[in-house]
């Protein structure tokens, strides 16, 4: 199903915003890097199995990817690309799924807070279709509150993994 892309201002006024923050001692550019590196991101954001990137620019404003969460095929377009400072897409297809919803973009924006540590905000903006809006507010907003906790958690686990004994 085709989706509606948005650029990066409408992340910030979606109807419905879920976000997760946690901090970070990793530099900004440890941080980016990770994001950047697509084929790890099923390391630590545990709902995804795979992700590939489609064309030629893997980097950058304009670049796309193919995220997939079990048999779900998510197609995305990177409107936001800062090193060291913001990353974020917009979703331009979904496939295998009924949509709940119209539009979506996600965006990681990282905060220095000094050099070895950064709060890293995950920040999820979803356009539901007008008659489930109430089920986003009521049910899914915990829900993917926590999936986002827990991919933040993933990354500082990912950055710092536990030595094997």
């Amino acid at each position: 199903m085709e989706m509606t892309p948005q650029p990066p201002e409408w992340t910030d006024r979606a109807p419905v915003k879920i976000s997760a923050s946690r901090e970070i001692v990793a530099s900004s550019d440890e941080i980016f890097a990770a994001l950047a590196d697509h084929q790890s991101w099923p390391q630590w954001f545990s709902q995804l199995t795979k992700i590939e990137s489609l064309g030629e620019l893997t980097e950058g404003v304009g670049s796309k990817r193919r995220a997939f969460v079990n048999k779900v095929e998510i197609d995305e377009e990177f409107i936001e690309w800062e090193p060291g400072t913001v990353w974020g897409f917009t979703v331009t297809a979904v496939r295998g799924v009924p949509s709940m919803i119209e539009s979506m973009s996600e965006r990681v924006s990282i905060q220095q807070l000094s050099p070895d540590r950064c709060r890293v905000t995950y920040l999820m903006a979803i356009g539901p279709r007008r008659r489930i809006v109430w089920l986003f507010d009521k049910v899914l907003r915990k829900v993917l509150a926590k999936k986002l906790s827990g991919a933040l958690a993933g990354l500082d686990h990912y950055l710092h993994p536990t030595e094997q004994q």
